[in-house]
């Protein structure tokens, strides 16, 4: 009896040696964020990648009850309330101004329970992220927040 041998051949496409591999994120357009923080030092340092990875031009605020989004006259691409107080201005501020706001707005909560994210969209947000958080993860979430909007828009 004669043996037969037969021998599988799985094709494979021929790769290059160095293969380019997309950027983890892609380059974002930049433009203007208004960042609305009850802790602004802490904010501009949390904050910092958006500028200098994103190419956005931050622009910082403190979240006081008298805050008023008329006098802000700037168009911006997107609103951050960075949270720190469970019951703090940034949660009343993003309340009282999301009703007039054609922007995206998105939450940094700081030491937050689930609670707290609840009510981050009760209060309006479209997005959040929970600190401490790594930088790479921010960039990710502002850039699928603003993929919808590539126009820079008022915000009232």
């Amino acid at each position: 009896m004669v043996e037969e041998q037969r021998h599988v051949r799985i094709y494979t496409e021929p790769t290059p040696r160095s293969v380019a591999r997309p950027p983890l994120l892609e380059p974002l357009e930049g433009g203007r964020v208004l960042c609305v923080a009850e802790d602004p030092q802490r904010a501009k340092r949390d904050l910092a990648p958006l500028a200098k990875n994103g190419g956005y031009e931050v622009d910082f605020r403190d979240a006081s009850p008298g805050e008023s989004l008329e006098a802000l006259g700037k168009l911006y691409r997107m609103v951050v309330f960075d949270v720190s107080q469970p019951n703090g201005p940034g949660y009343r501020l993003c309340e009282r101004w999301r009703t007039r706001l054609s922007v995206p707005v998105f939450v940094v909560l700081h030491g937050a329970a689930r609670h707290d994210v609840l009510r981050a969209y009760q209060a309006g947000a479209d997005a959040y992220i929970l600190a401490p958080f790594d930088h790479r993860e921010l960039l990710a979430r502002v850039q699928a927040l603003l993929r919808r909007q590539r126009v820079a828009q008022p915000i009232v």
